[in-house]
């Protein structure tokens, strides 16, 4: 064969693909180090909730129920827990409604200045503390959009069951759906009484960085009733760091659903003299 068109024959070969094990091992370093880079970020964020449920005397009909409009501050910060680190993402709510929070500075009074005895005491007081302003009947503290990274670090993810199930497109990036599945026990996430969640979801990763564009997840908060927590991811300029840009929520209940929107925005360092025990 001619020297040209063997160099033709063999730049026509496609690539090699990455294996999913490769993959993986790209997700849980590019979230290793996104907990890094991410530490101590703080954004904006406008939170629409909304309770609907069938219409008295219509089958099927709907109506809405209740709605709630938060403007927050959302940081995230990393806690050292006794066995691993966690993610604490605390909502500083400044108005409810359209009304300002009153209380707000002695909220965090309580919380920074007199901390409990143990991080993950704290971490779960300001989660608890931020989720007072939720609406509908779940008492939820799963509504944070990065969630779903914890099941992608590298030492959770023999927790769980990963396969590839297609190929997509996210922010204009090439990537592989990732699906996901825990197994182990005792579960990531917890109800407030203690009791395992399954948790399953997707996963959107650039195979050749192992950035996550997108993820979906499931925490199955009641047994037989629907729930997923959706984050789209974006670069932003300024940080060079992908942030997420919008949270969506549906939990389904017997007879009403609750959805949620969250939108992300002014990503900055946070910086205080106040230091959280535990938080690096």
């Amino acid at each position: 064969m001619p020297l040209a068109l063997l160099i033709a024959a063999l730049t026509a070969l496609p690539a090699e693909q990455p294996d999913l094990r490769a993959v993986m091992a790209r997700a849980g370093a590019y979230v290793a180090k996104y907990q890094q880079e991410f530490s101590l970020l703080v954004a904006d964020e406008r939170y629409l909730q909304n309770v609907t449920a069938a219409t008295e005397g219509e089958a099927g009909g709907a109506g809405a129920a209740e709605h709630r409009d938060l403007v927050s501050e959302f940081a995230l910060v990393r806690v050292q827990g006794a066995e691993r680190t966690l993610w604490l993402a605390f909502r500083d709510v400044v108005e409810v409604d359209g009304r300002a929070v009153r209380d707000r500075q002695e909220r965090l009074r309580r919380l920074f200045l007199a901390p409990p005895a143990d991080a993950l005491a704290q971490a779960r007081a300001i989660a608890f503390e931020s989720a007072r302003y939720n609406i509908g009947d779940i008492v939820r503290t799963v509504n944070v959009p990065t969630l779903a990274l914890e099941f992608f670090e590298s030492a959770a993810q023999e927790r769980s069951r990963f396969r590839k199930v297609g190929e997509d497109t996210a922010e204009g990036e090439r990537a592989w759906v990732v699906s996901f599945e825990e197994r182990a026990r005792p579960a990531l996430i917890k109800t407030h009484g203690g009791r395992d969640v399954k948790s399953k979801g997707l996963a959107w990763i650039d195979p050749g960085t192992g950035r996550i564009l997108k993820t979906e997840l499931d925490p199955q908060l009641h047994r037989g009733r629907a729930s997923r927590i959706a984050t789209t991811y974006a670069p932003d300029e300024r940080l060079q760091l992908w942030v997420p840009v919008e949270m969506t929520e549906v939990y389904e209940m017997e007879s009403r659903t609750l959805t949620g929107t969250a939108t992300y925005t002014n990503f900055r360092r946070f910086e205080t003299e106040v230091k959280l025990l535990g938080v690096k």
